[in-house]
């Protein structure tokens, strides 16, 4: 025989669990964030391969100094939109493990790389940097102004 609940104790059931969590999220030092952090900005590019794994955000003059300086870029937009137009150079794979092979087979996993994706509001590439992260990549920069700043500006791209 199978009871059913009234609604009123599955209403009171559900709020505890949900206040018990929050509470407890909040008590433990290391529980989860409920709201992302900001990623810090890039003061100085340096690479050292001593550094501890890190994501930083970058500003369009310090991605126009790594572009210079031939630092890889990976535009973490759809291809469809990829293939409309990109920072020259810059890589896309819509497969992410075809993409981590790649890089690690170009430069290692310690080697600055930037990801950039539409622009300021645009948070495929951070969402990219933290998967990479997890596949022990450990020099990852953002570049917040994305291909709207880089274009806009006039610097180097393809169709």
């Amino acid at each position: 025989m199978i009871t059913r609940l009234p609604i009123g104790q599955i209403i009171v059931i559900t709020i505890t669990s949900i206040l018990l969590s929050l509470i407890l999220n909040v008590i433990r030092p290391d529980g989860i964030p409920l709201l992302a952090k900001e990623l810090a900005v890039a003061e100085e590019i340096e690479y050292d391969s001593a550094i501890e794994p890190r994501i930083l955000a970058i500003t369009l003059d310090q991605a126009l100094e790594l572009y210079q300086k031939g630092t890889i870029f990976v535009d973490a937009r759809e291809p469809e939109y990829y293939q409309e137009g990109h920072i020259r150079g810059a890589l896309n794979f819509p497969f992410f493990l075809e993409l981590v092979f790649k890089l690690d087979s170009l430069q290692g996993k310690n080697a600055p790389l930037v990801l950039y994706c539409s622009g300021d509001e645009c948070g495929s590439s951070e969402d990219l940097a933290y998967e990479l992260q997890d596949e022990g990549f450990s020099n990852l920069l953002v570049f917040r102004g994305g291909w709207t700043a880089w274009d806009s500006s006039g610097h180097p791209t393809e169709p």
